[in-house]
C-alpha cells in the first residue's frame, strides 16, 4: 500500500521541477500549427464576387446582397464569424482559389457581435436593356482572362473587360426598330436579353 503513494509522491515532484507541458495562453500568444482552420477573411485583390463561398457555406455564414439601387450598383458580401463553423468550404470552393482564406486567428471572444464580421464590395454590371444583375465587373474581367481569345464570342464580356471602349448610350435613337434589334448586339444584356436579340435576328418578329 506504501509503494503506490510513494510513486504517486515521485510524479508529483517532477511536475513541480519539470517545464510546463501546457502553453501560458492568454499571457503569452500560443502560434497554430500550419493547416489551423481559424478566422476566415476576403483577400481584395484576389476576391471576384462571385458568390460561391455563400453558396457552399452550410452555416449560412456568409450573406449577398445586391444594392442596385447604389451609384455605382455593388454587390456586398459579408462573413460572420459568430455563425462561421470554420468547415474550409469557402476557401475549398473560391473559384480564383485565393478570394476568401482561413487565417490563424482564434482569439474571437468579444462581448460586440458586429466585431466579428468581414466584408468586402464589388461594381455590379447590369444589363442595359431590362437593368437585371449580369455580375460583378471583376467577376466579368476575370472570366474574360480565363477565356482569352473566346471571350470575342460574348460582346458583354469584351465591353465590360476592356476599359478602353465605350458603351451604346441608353437613350440611343433606333428609328423604325424593335426594342431588341440588330443593332443591339453590341450592348451590355443578361443572358435572356441576348438570347432574345439573337432569335429576332436569325428568325425575326
Amino acid at each position: 500500500m506504501r509503494k503506490p503513494k510513494l510513486r504517486e509522491l515521485a510524479e508529483a515532484l517532477r511536475a513541480v521541477f519539470h517545464p510546463r507541458y501546457t502553453s501560458r495562453y492568454p499571457f503569452e500568444p500560443c502560434e497554430p500549427p500550419d493547416g489551423f482552420r481559424g478566422k476566415p477573411e476576403f483577400q481584395s485583390d484576389d476576391c471576384v464576387g462571385c458568390g460561391a463561398c455563400a453558396e457552399v457555406c452550410p452555416a449560412l455564414a456568409i450573406a449577398v446582397t445586391d444594392d442596385v439601387d447604389a451609384q455605382p450598383p455593388v454587390r456586398r458580401l459579408v462573413q460572420r464569424a459568430d455563425k462561421c463553423v470554420f468547415c474550409g468550404q469557402c476557401e475549398l470552393n473560391c473559384i480564383t482559389t485565393k478570394g476568401i482564406r482561413l487565417t490563424k486567428k482564434y482569439d474571437l471572444a468579444t462581448l460586440d457581435r458586429a466585431a466579428l464580421t468581414d466584408s468586402i464590395e464589388h461594381e455590379l454590371v447590369l444589363c442595359e436593356i431590362c437593368g437585371e444583375v449580369i455580375g460583378t465587373r471583376k467577376h466579368l474581367w476575370w472570366v474574360a482572362q480565363r477565356l482569352g481569345a473566346k471571350a470575342y464570342a460574348n460582346p458583354t464580356l469584351i465591353l465590360t473587360a476592356d476599359g478602353g471602349m465605350t458603351l451604346v448610350p441608353h437613350d440611343g435613337g433606333r428609328p423604325g426598330e424593335p426594342a431588341l434589334a440588330r443593332s443591339d448586339m453590341m450592348r451590355v444584356m443578361c443572358p435572356a436579353c441576348r438570347r432574345t436579340t439573337v432569335v429576332r435576328e436569325l428568325w425575326g418578329e
